[in-house]
């Protein structure tokens, strides 16, 4: 086994001796200090040993400081730590048994070497049983972790919130959840996709069966890369055409030529008529730039850095991965989580510490496939259900309605 072990200057000696100890059971040992008396704040030594853990360097922690409270009590803010302060071996193997504990804490100027051993070999030989009732118990407690709102229902609606300040970066979806541009996607692509299906039936004598915004976008091509949501369209209409190439000209019949049509159609409309921010997004976006929540935006879109502009939300974004990114970088696009990804490790945050937000059912597959810990669907076409059963956590109709803080109704 791994096993992390760091202290503050009041628990130097014991770490000397302990660390020793638990090379001799076999163990190998990451020691990240103190490794002198002089004084250190403890909260610094237990964020080291808890991103030890956290990114998959270390199995177990042991954790000292003085009384070993202040240890404690710093060690359990970060995701995924389950520290216990113990003083007694019952505790110690009990805590990894029932209760998955990965950080022994220990009070250096409270106990001595003796019993500090057999703490350390109570924990180190103590494995979590995976029993239902604490499976479900710890299951509770991640939902505390992730900032579910189970306990803090909304005073009007009854709905639960989940406020995700407590993350590190918060990741947005563009079109209908910071712009209101969905809308003219929608419109651009049932008018180039009604030409084209008009014209194939007058050539090959088939029904005319138009595009449907309602179910067609949605399920095709809503947050897929253009080209991408051209071909996955015309499949189900069991249409194949010829991919073409990126520069095609928007009169060519293939999946390229029909890409660049719509695109063509979207700037003429962006020109003509502009983009438009939604209220509600711009106070979020806001709230996270006070708190220095760090943002990105991922989009499919490669008329992303206009569309910014154009809304006047530009400047609110640390790290932007659009249609131009994802094909340069050869990426795979939404309900792949390679964008989301991508933009979690320009951002250098684990997706477990980051938020997706997104409206579009492939964006919230892909934020659910990627490992993220939290997604929050926006259900600006009425379909909170249908978001919720592709892994959104928890949905809202408006980025306002995050603005609520749980302590607020309680």
């Amino acid at each position: 086994m791994r096993v992390v072990i760091g202290t503050d200057h009041a628990g130097f000696l014991l770490k000397k001796e302990l660390a020793a100890y638990i090379w001799d059971l076999g163990h190998q040992v990451i020691d990240i200090g103190t490794h002198n008396t002089d004084p250190v704040d403890y909260p610094d030594y237990a964020e080291a040993l808890g991103r030890t853990l956290i990114e998959g360097y270390a199995d177990r922690g042991v954790l000292i400081c003085g009384s070993g409270v202040g240890a404690s009590v710093a060690a359990n803010k970060l995701p995924g730590i389950r520290a216990g302060l113990c003083h007694d071996t019952y505790s110690a193997h009990q805590g990894v048994e029932h209760d998955d504990m990965n950080v022994l804490v220990l009070g250096g100027l409270v106990i001595g070497p003796a019993l500090a051993r057999e703490l350390v070999g109570a924990y180190l030989h103590a494995s979590f049983t995976g029993e239902e009732r604490h499976q479900l118990r710890l299951e509770k407690v991640r939902a505390l972790e992730r900032g579910d709102g189970d306990r803090y229902p909304d005073p009007v609606t009854g709905n639960p919130h989940h406020v995700p300040f407590n993350y590190e970066a918060i990741l947005f979806d563009m079109d209908g959840v910071i712009t209101d541009t969905a809308r003219i996607h929608a419109q651009c692509w049932k008018t180039i996709f009604d030409e084209y299906l008009q014209k194939r039936g007058n050539q090959c004598g088939e029904p005319f069966r138009a595009f449907d915004i309602a179910t067609d976008y949605k399920l095709y091509v809503d947050g897929k890369p253009r080209y991408e949501g051209v071909r996955d369209f015309l499949k189900s209409r069991g249409i194949v055409l010829p991919e073409g190439r990126s520069d095609d000209p928007p009169t060519a019949e293939t999946i390229c030529g029909l890409g660049n049509r719509k695109n063509e159609l979207v700037n003429h409309l962006l020109a003509s008529k502009g983009a438009t921010a939604y209220p509600g997004s711009i106070a979020f976006l806001r709230c996270l730039r006070h708190l220095h929540i760090k943002t990105a935006v991922v989009t499919s879109s490669q008329n992303c850095d206009a569309i910014l502009r154009a809304a006047r939300v530009d400047d609110f974004f640390d790290v932007r991965v659009d249609g131009d990114v994802i094909a340069a970088q050869g990426l795979a696009g939404k309900p792949a989580p390679d964008s989301f990804l991508k933009a979690a490790e320009m951002l250098r945050v684990p997706p477990s510490r980051a938020v997706v937000i997104e409206d579009a059912i492939s964006g919230v597959r892909a934020g659910a496939q990627g490992g993220f810990g939290l997604v929050i669907g926006v259900a600006r076409k009425n379909n909170a259900e249908e978001l919720k059963a592709q892994g959104a956590h928890m949905v809202v109709n408006d980025l306002a309605e995050l603005l609520i803080e749980p302590a607020a109704t309680r």
